[in-house]
Protein backbone atom coordinates (compact mmCIF):
# COMPACT_ATOMS: atom_id res chain seq x y z
CA UNK A 1 0.00 0.00 0.00
CA UNK A 2 2.58 2.35 1.20
CA UNK A 3 5.80 1.01 -0.84
CA UNK A 4 5.32 3.06 -4.11
CA UNK A 5 3.66 6.42 -3.05
CA UNK A 6 4.83 9.24 -5.66
CA UNK A 7 5.97 12.08 -3.95
CA UNK A 8 5.84 15.32 -5.41
CA UNK A 9 6.73 18.11 -4.23
CA UNK A 10 5.41 21.93 -5.24
CA UNK A 11 7.73 24.77 -4.20
CA UNK A 12 6.29 28.00 -3.75
CA UNK A 13 7.27 31.16 -2.49
CA UNK A 14 4.61 32.25 -1.12
CA UNK A 15 0.87 31.13 -0.31
CA UNK A 16 -1.67 31.32 2.41
CA UNK A 17 -1.91 28.18 3.41
CA UNK A 18 -0.02 25.09 2.22
CA UNK A 19 -2.80 22.96 4.11
CA UNK A 20 -5.68 24.72 1.78
CA UNK A 21 -4.23 24.03 -1.38
CA UNK A 22 -3.68 21.15 -0.51
CA UNK A 23 -6.61 20.25 0.52
CA UNK A 24 -8.13 22.14 -2.25
CA UNK A 25 -6.26 19.55 -4.88
CA UNK A 26 -7.56 16.81 -3.11
CA UNK A 27 -11.33 17.75 -3.11
CA UNK A 28 -10.25 18.34 -6.82
CA UNK A 29 -9.28 14.30 -6.82
CA UNK A 30 -5.32 14.85 -6.79
CA UNK A 31 -4.01 11.11 -6.13
CA UNK A 32 -1.46 10.45 -2.80
CA UNK A 33 1.68 12.09 -2.12
CA UNK A 34 1.45 15.78 -3.25
CA UNK A 35 3.92 17.48 -1.42
CA UNK A 36 3.24 21.39 -1.00
CA UNK A 37 5.59 23.41 0.89
CA UNK A 38 5.71 27.58 1.18
CA UNK A 39 8.70 29.85 1.69
CA UNK A 40 6.06 32.10 3.53
CA UNK A 41 3.21 31.12 4.66
CA UNK A 42 0.28 34.38 5.69
CA UNK A 43 -2.47 32.84 6.90
CA UNK A 44 -1.30 29.43 8.30
CA UNK A 45 -3.23 27.85 10.96
CA UNK A 46 -2.65 25.35 13.86
CA UNK A 47 -4.17 23.09 16.01
CA UNK A 48 -8.22 24.18 17.28
CA UNK A 49 -8.25 27.25 14.51
CA UNK A 50 -5.40 29.26 16.31
CA UNK A 51 -2.62 31.02 14.39
CA UNK A 52 0.75 30.56 13.44
CA UNK A 53 3.43 32.35 12.43
CA UNK A 54 5.81 30.82 9.50
CA UNK A 55 8.65 32.76 10.23
CA UNK A 56 11.85 33.64 7.77
CA UNK A 57 13.36 30.56 7.38
CA UNK A 58 11.28 27.99 8.58
CA UNK A 59 9.55 25.33 7.19
CA UNK A 60 5.82 24.93 6.40
CA UNK A 61 4.86 22.16 4.22
CA UNK A 62 1.87 19.94 3.57
CA UNK A 63 1.17 16.51 1.76
CA UNK A 64 -2.15 14.27 0.77
CA UNK A 65 -2.59 10.72 1.43
CA UNK A 66 -5.67 8.60 1.14
CA UNK A 67 -6.65 6.15 3.56
CA UNK A 68 -9.85 3.50 3.79
CA UNK A 69 -10.01 2.78 7.13
CA UNK A 70 -9.66 4.31 10.92
CA UNK A 71 -6.80 2.01 12.13
CA UNK A 72 -4.55 4.11 9.72
CA UNK A 73 -6.14 7.37 10.65
CA UNK A 74 -5.47 6.42 14.57
CA UNK A 75 -1.66 5.45 13.62
CA UNK A 76 -0.96 8.71 11.58
CA UNK A 77 -0.05 11.24 14.10
CA UNK A 78 2.55 8.95 15.79
CA UNK A 79 4.04 8.10 12.91
CA UNK A 80 4.44 11.75 11.33
CA UNK A 81 5.72 12.35 15.00
CA UNK A 82 8.05 9.53 15.02
CA UNK A 83 9.42 10.27 11.27
CA UNK A 84 9.55 14.53 12.36
CA UNK A 85 11.39 13.41 15.25
CA UNK A 86 13.88 10.87 13.90
CA UNK A 87 14.38 13.49 10.69
CA UNK A 88 15.57 16.55 12.89
CA UNK A 89 17.49 13.94 15.11
CA UNK A 90 19.41 13.38 11.86
CA UNK A 91 20.19 17.43 11.43
CA UNK A 92 21.76 17.64 15.01
CA UNK A 93 25.87 17.12 15.27
CA UNK A 94 27.36 13.32 16.43
CA UNK A 95 27.66 14.37 19.97
CA UNK A 96 24.06 15.96 20.60
CA UNK A 97 22.09 13.14 18.44
CA UNK A 98 22.78 11.56 22.24
CA UNK A 99 21.41 14.23 24.25
CA UNK A 100 17.85 14.09 23.70
CA UNK A 101 17.18 17.34 23.30
CA UNK A 102 13.86 16.75 21.60
CA UNK A 103 10.64 15.33 23.04
CA UNK A 104 7.44 14.85 22.04
CA UNK A 105 4.32 15.75 23.30
CA UNK A 106 0.92 13.99 23.04
CA UNK A 107 -0.52 14.78 20.49
CA UNK A 108 1.36 16.09 17.84
CA UNK A 109 4.11 18.95 19.53
CA UNK A 110 7.70 18.45 19.06
CA UNK A 111 9.45 20.28 21.61
CA UNK A 112 13.29 21.63 22.40
CA UNK A 113 14.31 21.90 26.13
CA UNK A 114 10.83 22.00 26.95
CA UNK A 115 9.31 24.56 24.48
CA UNK A 116 7.78 24.33 21.09
CA UNK A 117 10.13 23.68 17.97
CA UNK A 118 7.30 21.93 15.50
CA UNK A 119 3.90 21.40 15.49
CA UNK A 120 1.29 18.74 13.35
CA UNK A 121 -1.93 18.81 11.79
CA UNK A 122 -4.00 16.63 10.62
CA UNK A 123 -7.34 17.40 8.52
CA UNK A 124 -9.54 14.79 6.73
CA UNK A 125 -12.12 14.80 4.19
CA UNK A 126 -13.48 12.91 1.56
CA UNK A 127 -13.48 13.06 -1.99
CA UNK A 128 -16.68 10.96 -3.33
CA UNK A 129 -15.91 7.80 -2.05
CA UNK A 130 -12.04 8.35 -1.31
CA UNK A 131 -11.46 9.64 2.61
CA UNK A 132 -8.01 11.62 2.57
CA UNK A 133 -5.68 13.32 4.92
CA UNK A 134 -4.03 16.43 4.66
CA UNK A 135 -1.14 16.97 7.28
CA UNK A 136 0.45 20.26 7.64
CA UNK A 137 3.97 20.35 9.72
CA UNK A 138 5.26 23.63 10.85
CA UNK A 139 9.26 23.47 12.15
CA UNK A 140 11.02 26.53 13.78
CA UNK A 141 14.61 26.20 11.52
CA UNK A 142 16.34 29.57 12.05
CA UNK A 143 14.13 31.46 14.14
CA UNK A 144 11.21 31.17 16.84
CA UNK A 145 8.56 33.33 16.33
CA UNK A 146 6.75 35.53 19.25
CA UNK A 147 3.51 34.53 19.92
CA UNK A 148 2.22 36.07 23.50
CA UNK A 149 1.84 33.40 26.16
CA UNK A 150 3.92 30.78 24.10
CA UNK A 151 7.34 29.39 24.95
CA UNK A 152 8.68 28.99 21.43
CA UNK A 153 12.21 27.30 20.09
CA UNK A 154 14.39 27.19 16.68
CA UNK A 155 16.57 24.66 15.53
CA UNK A 156 19.00 26.83 15.05
CA UNK A 157 19.52 27.52 18.69
CA UNK A 158 21.25 24.24 19.01
CA UNK A 159 23.18 23.71 15.10
CA UNK A 160 23.24 24.92 12.21
CA UNK A 161 19.81 24.25 10.39
CA UNK A 162 19.22 22.36 7.21
CA UNK A 163 16.75 24.82 4.53
CA UNK A 164 13.11 24.31 4.85
CA UNK A 165 13.03 22.04 1.50
CA UNK A 166 15.92 19.60 2.50
CA UNK A 167 14.60 19.35 5.70
CA UNK A 168 11.14 18.70 4.14
CA UNK A 169 12.69 15.69 2.14
CA UNK A 170 14.23 14.03 5.10
CA UNK A 171 11.11 14.19 6.57
CA UNK A 172 9.03 12.68 4.21
CA UNK A 173 11.73 10.07 3.88
CA UNK A 174 11.71 9.03 7.73
CA UNK A 175 8.15 8.99 7.35
CA UNK A 176 7.77 6.63 4.16
CA UNK A 177 10.28 4.38 6.46
CA UNK A 178 7.92 4.33 9.31
CA UNK A 179 4.69 3.63 6.94
CA UNK A 180 6.22 0.47 5.84
CA UNK A 181 7.02 -0.12 9.48
CA UNK A 182 3.78 0.11 10.42
CA UNK A 183 2.50 -1.83 7.42
CA UNK A 184 4.88 -4.77 8.25
CA UNK A 185 4.82 -4.65 12.30
CA UNK A 186 1.29 -2.78 13.48
CA UNK A 187 0.89 0.18 15.48
CA UNK A 188 2.55 -1.43 18.49
CA UNK A 189 5.81 -0.92 17.72
CA UNK A 190 4.95 2.80 16.51
CA UNK A 191 3.37 3.32 20.11
CA UNK A 192 6.06 2.04 21.84
CA UNK A 193 8.67 3.92 19.80
CA UNK A 194 6.38 6.83 20.00
CA UNK A 195 6.49 6.85 24.17
CA UNK A 196 10.85 6.64 24.01
CA UNK A 197 10.69 9.74 22.30
CA UNK A 198 7.56 10.98 24.45
CA UNK A 199 7.05 12.77 28.14
CA UNK A 200 8.06 10.03 30.58
CA UNK A 201 5.32 7.54 31.81
CA UNK A 202 4.88 8.66 35.48
CA UNK A 203 5.12 12.80 34.45
CA UNK A 204 2.75 14.68 36.10
CA UNK A 205 0.44 17.11 33.59
CA UNK A 206 -2.32 18.69 32.87
CA UNK A 207 -4.37 18.04 29.77
CA UNK A 208 -6.83 21.22 28.75
CA UNK A 209 -10.29 20.75 27.08
CA UNK A 210 -12.60 23.10 25.62
CA UNK A 211 -14.48 22.84 29.17
CA UNK A 212 -12.60 20.70 31.49
CA UNK A 213 -9.11 20.59 33.28
CA UNK A 214 -7.88 17.53 34.39
CA UNK A 215 -4.18 16.76 36.55
CA UNK A 216 -2.48 13.00 37.01
CA UNK A 217 0.14 11.34 35.76
CA UNK A 218 0.80 10.29 32.47
CA UNK A 219 -0.12 6.92 31.96
CA UNK A 220 1.00 6.34 28.61
CA UNK A 221 -1.27 5.06 25.28
CA UNK A 222 -4.25 2.86 24.67
CA UNK A 223 -4.73 0.67 21.61
CA UNK A 224 -6.32 3.58 20.02
CA UNK A 225 -3.38 6.09 20.74
CA UNK A 226 -5.55 8.08 23.52
CA UNK A 227 -3.24 9.55 26.50
CA UNK A 228 -3.70 7.84 29.58
CA UNK A 229 -4.03 10.01 32.72
CA UNK A 230 -3.88 8.41 35.94
CA UNK A 231 -5.95 10.95 38.13
CA UNK A 232 -5.06 11.34 42.26
CA UNK A 233 -7.71 9.19 42.97
CA UNK A 234 -6.18 5.97 40.59
CA UNK A 235 -8.94 6.17 38.44
CA UNK A 236 -7.45 5.82 34.72
CA UNK A 237 -8.97 7.85 32.30
CA UNK A 238 -8.40 7.79 27.91
CA UNK A 239 -8.18 10.98 26.68
CA UNK A 240 -8.90 11.47 23.19
CA UNK A 241 -8.44 15.50 22.36
CA UNK A 242 -6.98 18.56 24.70
CA UNK A 243 -3.92 20.45 24.99
CA UNK A 244 -1.04 18.41 27.93
CA UNK A 245 0.70 20.82 29.87
CA UNK A 246 3.78 19.88 30.85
Amino acid sequence: MFKNVNWRFEIYEALASTSDLCRSRAEAGEPDGLVILAKEQYAARGSRGRGWTTGKGNLSFSFLMHFVDDEWLQALPFLISVALYEALQGFLPGPQKAEKCFQLKWPNDLLLDGRKLAGILVETGYSGPKRWAVVGIGVNLQEAPVIEGRELACFAEKAPPPTSEICAHAIIESLQRWLQVWQKEGVRVVHQTWLSYAHPVGTRLAVKGRDTYMTGMFGGLDEQGRLLLTLESGEVVPVVTGDVLL
